[in-house]
């Protein structure tokens, strides 16, 4: 009888592992777009013209406040803010977080675009650790040898 119960609390802690994988995956997106999709109000008229992966989104949180809550979601591997915004690049995809009277507007697009449309402000700070770096050839002592 032990055995039987051993298999039967293992099923039941994998079904409840299961449902706690699913509703954080559906709570919080599938990465800082679907975080930022499912926690915003849309703004389509907000839009970046020129650039169909660009949405923006809303919030009556000032700009810092956006960045803490979605940084404590997804964390970025790399951020830098400045007078005009906050920029948050992940592997994938870059969030632009700008302020906007009476709270912030936010930009989700694809961080090469992201990197081409802000370089004056992300140039210096993106470009060694994102792929714009990787063509450089000098990339260090040992690096392809």
């Amino acid at each position: 009888m032990k055995p039987k119960f051993w298999f039967v609390l293992a099923g039941a802690a994998a079904v409840l592992a299961l449902i706690i994988g699913l509703v954080t995956i559906f709570s919080t997106g599938t990465g800082p777009r679907g975080y930022v999709a499912n926690t915003y109000t849309r703004a389509a008229h907000l839009d970046l013209p020129g650039d169909s992966d660009n949405r923006a989104y809303t919030s009556a949180l000032l700009p810092s406040a956006v960045a803490s809550q979605i940084t404590s979601k997804w964390r970025p591997q790399s951020q830098y803010v400045d007078s005009s915004g906050i920029y948050l690049r992940y592997s994938d995809d870059a969030v632009v977080i700008k302020p906007q009277a009476p709270g912030s507007v936010i930009h989700v697009m694809d961080v090469d675009h992201a990197y081409r449309r802000y370089y004056s402000h992300v140039g210096g700070f993106w470009g060694w650790s994102s792929p714009h770096g990787e063509s450089f050839r000098g990339r260090g002592p040992g690096v392809g040898k």
